[in-house]
Formats: structure tokens, C-alpha cells, sequence
């Protein structure tokens, strides 16, 4: 699995010491926005990791020879 994919989300926004009903809902939007953000980028390390591997065994049953069997049952 991809380093990335493994990786913690790091939520780096924080409230002031007296927060305003202003400062609660940028806190609330920006730490959603960060969330999304490192949903997004683990998801693309997770698809990239599945795709490469769909290749590699696509690759891999291409140069495994089929054996009489699964020649004359159609079967890879």
C-alpha cells in the first residue's frame, strides 16, 4: 500500500483562545475542507495502488501459458 494511503489526516486549523460564533463556523468549514482534502488524496493513492496491481496481474496471466485444460474449458 502506498505511503500516502497510510498517512494520517493532520488537521492543522485551531480556534482562537475566546472564539467568536464567527470563528466556530470558519473553524468548522476550514477543518471539513482539510478533511476532504486528505480523503481526496488518500483515494487517489489507494486507486493508483489497485490499478497498478490489475496491470501487473494482467501482465502476469499474458505470459502465464494456459494449460490444456484451461484451453479446452475456456478458462484462464
Amino acid at each position: 500500500m502506498p505511503a500516502t494511503a497510510l498517512q494520517p489526516c493532520q488537521l492543522v486549523g485551531r480556534l482562537p483562545a475566546n472564539p467568536t460564533q464567527a470563528d466556530l463556523e470558519m473553524g468548522y468549514a476550514l477543518r471539513g475542507a482539510e478533511i476532504l482534502s486528505c480523503d481526496a488524496r488518500r483515494e487517489l493513492a489507494v486507486d493508483i495502488h489497485a490499478r497498478q496491481n490489475a496491470d501487473q496481474l494482467q501482465w502476469q496471466d499474458q505470459l502465464t501459458p494456459q494449460s490444456w485444460w484451461q484451453k479446452l474449458t475456456g478458462r484462464r
